[in-house]
């Protein structure tokens, strides 16, 4: 390498000697041009090297120090501001230290441009600096940003609110997530998060609109469209030593709609189940770390247990040895179904194969489809609930607005064995199982209401018609002349002796269809409605 400069200086040095001597040659003859072509050597050319050498040397060191002070501005600027950019979306982002939010690129510039001229110093290199912070912030995405506690616990409460019943629960479904995006975010053939690669993940039928929300964000900011690939939601023949399961808060009475806080501020739960994956290093890699072992229990269930093995333990918990008693097919699968969903796990085993898994374990009659010499102790309290529908529960047919509640339900149900509980108490949760599995055509609304249903224990409608009847006296002994509303007419009601209290709802839906013409504009009863009386 220095031969080489050394050739290039000596071609160099050769070919400026070339041009004085031919200078000279040619100028010698004429005293006075090769007078002054001495002069220019001897006295010019000197100064005005001297002044371009000078002139350069300035020019050097205030480019050095133009770089350095916006070097320093730059990084001062991107520290102070936390600006981010979705190339996907080709949207600027900023964070305050609590939510990432649209930003517009003006105000970005407006606010560089601005700091540039109360500092004076970088004034000549005002727009490049400009452009150089917006290519420095273009190169920054937010999901590689590490959020502050207060974006993580943001985000931790607002799924915990809904989805799930404790912070490693959501900390672990973050992480699944996470490990989806970070995938997007190092080179080609980088092996990054293999482990989990192939699991695939089981979740509930109730988180989709979450997922759905997800996915659709994730694509749209960040162009990342593999968020759903490893998650299902219904268990279909997959390897078991792949699999994980989803813990989630199990209310199945309780619809999860997706909290507005959180679809609003969707790019927060992103760069958060970014940051865990990057921090955990995987969702399993999070579970061997994880304090919470009935987490960690559940979430490798399928993973550490076999089908025999599971079928197993179903059968240590649920099935009772008793010689002389039977359990029909019907009856075991809804067992089955039962106890998977009081441990939380999806049904994870065909039909036919838990049936012949179940024929190895117990006697078996082909003739009355049943296994012979055990019994449950869920089994009187089925028995006795079918019972209990089978002669009191009505079908009004598909125009009727009859209407009755889970928790009345339950409370009927109570009153038909005298008040007395069995065994295994019959929960809300339990009884909707109870419904699904043995009436499957009943119409039930949002896990809660069973329509066009009624109970003959109980005529709702004709209670409702007797209150008013009672509120009328009522407001016409008092000769009160101030209007009434229809929720003073049902706290009247609940004050009662009711063996039931119905709901609002109902009371107030029934109560209108007999005031509709005594009510006034502001929906409040007229006083003529008791006054008359």
């Amino acid at each position: 390498m220095d031969t080489t400069i050394n050739y290039k200086t000596n071609e160099v040095n050769a070919h400026l000697h070339n041009l004085l001597d031919t200078l000279i040659k040619k100028y010698e003859p004429n005293d006075y041009v090769y007078g002054r072509l001495t002069n220019y050597m001897e006295k010019l050319l000197p100064v005005a090297l001297e002044n371009a050498a000078l002139i350069y040397k300035q020019r050097d060191e205030r480019k050095k120090q133009l770089t350095t002070d916006k070097d320093e501005f730059t990084n001062r600027f991107l520290q102070k501001n936390n600006y981010f950019y979705s190339s996907q979306s080709e949207l600027f982002l900023h964070y305050d230290g609590l939510h990432f939010k649209i930003y517009n690129e003006d105000d970005i510039q407006h606010q560089i441009l601005t700091t540039i001229t109360s500092e004076q110093n970088l004034m000549d290199w005002k727009h490049k600096t400009n452009n150089n912070i917006l290519k420095r912030i273009r190169e920054k995405t937010p999901l590689s940003a590490i959020p502050e506690s207060a974006t993580i616990q943001f985000v931790l409460n607002a799924l915990c609110a809904t989805f799930f019943a404790t912070r490693n629960q959501a900390k672990y479904f973050l992480t699944i997530i996470g490990d989806t995006i970070t995938s997007k975010l190092v080179p080609a053939g980088t092996n990054v998060h293999m482990s989990n690669t192939m699991n695939t993940y089981i979740i509930p039928p109730l988180f989709k609109e979450l997922l759905r929300e997800i996915s659709n964000q994730s694509y749209a900011f960040f162009g990342i469209s593999t968020i759903l690939n490893n998650i299902k939601f219904k268990f279909y023949d997959h390897n078991y030593k792949d699999s994980r399961l989803v813990p989630f808060n199990n209310n199945k009475l309780k619809k999860l709609v997706l909290p507005t806080v959180l679809g609003k501020n969707m790019i927060d739960l992103l760069c958060v189940a970014s940051h865990y994956s990057q921090r955990y290093g995987s969702a399993d890699a999070f579970l061997q770390t994880c304090p919470d072992e009935k987490l960690v229990e559940h979430a490798l269930f399928l993973n550490k247990n076999s089908t025999e093995q599971i079928v197993s333990k179903f059968g240590d918990r649920t099935i009772t040895v008793l010689p002389g008693a039977k359990i029909t097919s019907k009856n075991m699968i809804f067992l089955w179904k039962n106890y998977l969903g009081r441990q939380n796990i999806p049904n994870i085993i065909f039909y036919s194969s838990l049936k012949n898994i179940l024929k190895e374990r117990y006697k078996y009659d082909e003739d009355t489809d049943s296994y012979l010499d055990i019994t449950s102790t869920y089994l009187p309290l089925v028995a006795k609930f079918i019972k209990f529908w089978d002669t009191t529960i009505i079908y009004e047919g598909h125009e009727s607005d009859s209407e009755l509640e889970v928790d009345e339900l339950l409370a009927l149900f109570k009153q038909y064995n005298n008040g007395k509980q069995n065994s295994v108490y019959l929960t809300e949760s339990l009884l909707l199982d109870l419904i699904h599995h043995f009436y499957p055509d009943t119409m039930i609304m949002e896990n809660k209401f069973i329509q066009q249903a009624k109970c003959t224990l109980w005529d709702k409608r004709t209670d409702v018609l007797n209150s008013l009847e009672l509120f009328k006296l009522k407001c016409g002994e008092q000769e009160e002349d101030l209007p009434k509303s229809l929720t003073d007419a049902y706290e009247f009601y609940t004050t009662g002796k009711n063996s039931i209290n119905m709901s609002k709802r109902y009371f107030e839906r029934t109560a209108l269809e007999v005031l509709n013409q005594h009510m006034d504009m502001d929906g409040l009863i007229l006083t003529s409605w008791w006054l008359s009386c």
